[in-house]
């Protein structure tokens, strides 16, 4: 391996500034006989990670910039984690296909409601909805769920009854607990049913009218069916491993922000802090939501046993808006120093030579 390749674990400064010294070192030593081994590269190359994680001396606020970076990193990483451990869940059936499995269970040929979700877990998950009308058969269900390959783990059926409005409905004027006082009880059947297909998880029921053909109610009918993949064993190794490696990435970002922000002239510097602290405290509630993700995640039950909701539809877009406003503070706050001439950086108080970082 050629000593300038050991030398890419310092940052790019550091290099320019000792890379021709510690590559004339590590030669004089070669041609004296002591060629380096796997040792010192190995020590070489620790040295040069260690001057990329460290921070420039007497600046408080350096570390505190690298910790905050660290926190905010570390919950993107997370999250970008648990998102690539669910790429490799099995998928969930289309939503032709599952308005096709919906009219056979239903015997409704009126095209059902899809709507896509994400679980507590973040893992992804489908809400099959129909209403109409229908006769009741849970021997309908049973063969639709077999025909498209379900193995059925169970299905119940279950009397009970519906309040409808009388004749007439409510005339106008009623009060309403009089209303309700009026109401007429319809009978109702019920099915309950649970099925896999692989890694796949269902569960859903149906409600539908048995009775009230005197109050034109008979037939009405509402079915439920939910479908998701059962917990990927990569979902909550990746979400630590993403978390822990978005923790090292926003410390090393920190870490050479503040070598060129020292750089900088006072005024610019000044605004750069400014800038920053106020893209940290627009990523508070991003960071914050998605460590309480990382919790959901990590403690959910194992098996993805039922797809619970946490979010609700609109709160992805106040993340979003507060995340791409923090982030693009934090950019706009290190474009804003103007770049160091000459690098500063970790080991610039020390004498020049570099023999101690290549010591064995």
């Amino acid at each position: 391996m050629s000593y300038r390749r050991l030398l890419w674990a310092y940052p790019r400064a550091y290099r320019q500034r000792h890379g021709a010294e510690i590559v004339t070192t590590l030669l004089d030593l070669a041609e004296a006989g002591r060629r380096p081994g796997l040792g010192l590269r190995a020590h070489l190359v620790l040295c040069g990670l260690r001057q990329r994680f460290r921070l420039p001396a007497r600046r408080p606020l350096a570390w505190v910039a690298a910790l905050l970076a660290a926190v905010a990193l570390g919950a993107f990483g997370a999250a970008a984690g648990t998102w690539l451990g669910w790429r490799t869940a099995a998928a969930i059936p289309s939503d032709g296909e599952l308005r096709a499995l919906n009219a056979a269970m239903t015997g409704m040929p009126a095209p059902a409601a899809v709507y896509r979700e994400r679980s507590a877990m973040k893992g992804p998950g489908v809400l099959v909805r129909a209403d109409g009308t229908s006769d009741y058969s849970a021997a309908r269900v049973r063969a639709a769920l077999l025909a498209d390959g379900w193995h059925i783990t169970a299905l119940e059926e279950s009397d009970s009854a519906t309040l409808a409005n009388p004749p007439g409905g409510r005339a106008e004027g009623t009060p309403a607990i009089v209303a309700f006082e009026n109401l007429v009880p319809v009978p109702t059947k019920t099915v309950r049913y649970t099925a896999r297909k692989g890694e796949l998880k269902l569960e859903g029921s149906g409600d539908i009218l048995v009775g009230g053909a005197e109050l034109g109610v008979a037939g009405q009918a509402r079915y439920g069916t939910e479908v998701w993949p059962e917990e990927a064993a990569a979902v909550r190794p990746s979400t630590v491993a993403g978390a822990v490696v978005g923790a090292i990435a926003g410390w090393l970002l920190a870490a050479a922000a503040a070598y060129r922000l020292r750089g900088g002239e006072r005024g610019r510097r000044r605004l750069a802090a400014v800038l920053a602290a106020a893209g940290f405290a627009a990523l508070a509630g991003p960071v914050s939501e998605l460590y309480r993700d990382a919790y959901q995640v990590l403690t959910y039950a194992h098996g993805s046993p039922y797809p619970y909701i946490v979010d609700g539809p609109d709160d992805g877009r106040v993340t979003l808006f507060c995340t791409i406003v923090g982030l693009l503070a934090i950019v706009t706050a290190v474009v804003a120093a103007r770049p160091a001439g000459e690098w500063p950086g970790p080991g610039a108080e020390r004498p020049a030579r570099a023999g101690p970082e290549v010591s064995a």
